[in-house]
């Protein structure tokens, strides 16, 4: 077999790290490569630089938050201005990529980051941690061998109710599990539009506040979670359908 060209190592590598879900990630986090490659980051671009400083203060692994070079991934951040971070750091040291939470590059920007890293050919590793998406499937009966997941969901109503009813129609077609998430402020308007589109035979899996003390998952049919619904406030929740 022909060997596939590599010229990833004349450069630095991209490092996509995860961040913590909960107040109790630290501790399943708290391994030695992650805290070998954390420290050893100059460069970053990260989602919000003011939360990843902290983050990286309470550590306490010695590093000078003021020398950290950061690029903001936020909603509206320059792209050509995102491309001359990444071409003039890569030749420096390494790059680690950073969400707020879980792992990057999964319903975040940092896809993008390690697409352009593909295009360079610069070697990119992923560093073991959380991810709400699996914890959620793993814990929650569904299949766990097929599945969708879509991201964020729609915004406007009537987008909401007919993205919501052909997913709905795509797992009992399929029989695949459905996932997905929404910003915690709209997890209620969500959670009673799955419940009035739904049809009662199908499942629901709530997977809210991953990592933190009060955290759970259940999974109930559409029927059984009309009849007690919880109120989820702004707890962070991701939501999965199935048979």
């Amino acid at each position: 077999m022909e060997n596939i060209p590599n010229k990833s190592h004349d450069k630095a590598t991209l490092v996509m790290m995860p961040m913590p879900l909960g107040s109790l990630s630290a501790s399943s986090m708290n391994h030695a490569d992650f805290m070998t490659q954390i420290a050893g980051i100059q460069y970053w671009v990260v989602e919000n630089a003011r939360t990843f400083r902290r983050f990286i203060s309470s550590l306490q692994l010695g590093i000078n938050i003021d020398a950290l070079h950061i690029f903001e991934l936020h909603r509206d951040f320059d792209r050509n201005a995102l491309a001359v971070f990444l071409n003039g750091k890569i030749n420096k040291g390494n790059i680690g990529v950073a969400s707020e939470a879980g792992v990057p590059g999964m319903a975040d920007p940092g896809a993008e980051i390690a697409a352009w890293a593909h295009e360079n050919e610069v070697r990119v590793i992923s560093i073991c941690g959380p991810s709400s998406i699996i914890l959620a499937l793993s814990s929650s009966g569904l299949n766990g061998q097929h599945f969708t997941f879509h991201g964020y969901a729609p915004v406007k109503d009537d987008e909401l109710r007919s993205f919501l009813g052909k997913i709905g129609k795509d797992c009992e077609k399929t029989g695949y599990t459905q996932a997905l998430i929404e910003a915690p402020y709209r997890s209620d308007r969500l959670l009673s539009t799955l419940l009035s589109v739904l049809p009662p035979s199908l499942k629901i899996c709530m997977a809210c506040n991953l990592h933190e003390p009060d955290g759970f998952t259940k999974t109930m049919t559409v029927k059984r979670w009309r009849e007690n619904k919880p109120v989820l406030g702004k707890n962070p929740c991701i939501f999965l359908v199935g048979k």
